[in-house]
C-alpha cells in the first residue's frame, strides 16, 4: 500500500513540474506591463496571431545581446506580436532577484527598446513556460499552441527564429 501510494505521489509531482513543450496549449497569465498598464495573453491570443515571448533579466548577459535584436523582427514582422517578459521573480543562484521596475527602463532606454515589457514580479509566467535558464523564447502560432522554444542565445540563433516565423507568417497567408 505505502509502494503504491509513493508511486501515485511521483506520478502527481512529475505532472505538477512538467516543462512545457512544443504542442501544448500556450499557458495563458496575466501580469502589467512596464508602464503598469494590465496585460492578459488571453486577450492577445484571441486575435489569432502568432506571438513572440522572450525571458529576460536586466543581469544576463546574453539576453541584454539577443533583445536589440529580437526588437528588430518585432519591426520587421508586423503579423506577429513580441514581448520581452521580465523574469523578476526568477531565482538566480540561492537569492530571489527582484529587479526594479527603474532598473528595467533603464536598461530598455539604454537598449532602445520600443518592444513592450511584461514585467513578471513573482516568477509565476517563468514556471507556467518552464524557464530554468535566460533568455528563453517561445513561440506561439496563430492558434494559441507552442510552436517553437529556444534556450539561451548565440550570435545567428536569430536566423532559425526567422525560418519559424518566416513559416507562420506564410501560414497565415
Amino acid at each position: 500500500m505505502l509502494k503504491r501510494a509513493m508511486l501515485i505521489f511521483i506520478i502527481i509531482s512529475a505532472g505538477l513540474h512538467a516543462k512545457i513543450k512544443v504542442g501544448d496549449e500556450a499557458p495563458t497569465f496575466y501580469v502589467r506591463d512596464l508602464n503598469e498598464e494590465s496585460f492578459f495573453l488571453s486577450d492577445t491570443l484571441k486575435v489569432q496571431k502568432p506571438t513572440v515571448l522572450n525571458f529576460f533579466a536586466t543581469w544576463c548577459v546574453p539576453c541584454l545581446e539577443e533583445m536589440p535584436i529580437l526588437d528588430t523582427l518585432n519591426r520587421e514582422y508586423k503579423d506577429i506580436n513580441f514581448y520581452f517578459v521580465n523574469v523578476s521573480g526568477l531565482t538566480q543562484g540561492k537569492e530571489k532577484k527582484i529587479e526594479d521596475p527603474i532598473k528595467v527602463r533603464e536598461m530598455v532606454t539604454k537598449l532602445s527598446i520600443t518592444t513592450t515589457i511584461l514585467m513578471d514580479k513573482y516568477g509565476k509566467v517563468a514556471e507556467k513556460y518552464g524557464v530554468k535558464s535566460l533568455p528563453r523564447l517561445v513561440v506561439i502560432d496563430d492558434k494559441s499552441k507552442v510552436h517553437y522554444i529556444h534556450d539561451g542565445y548565440a550570435p545567428g540563433d536569430e536566423n532559425k527564429l526567422k525560418e519559424v516565423l518566416d513559416k507562420l507568417a506564410d501560414a497565415k497567408k
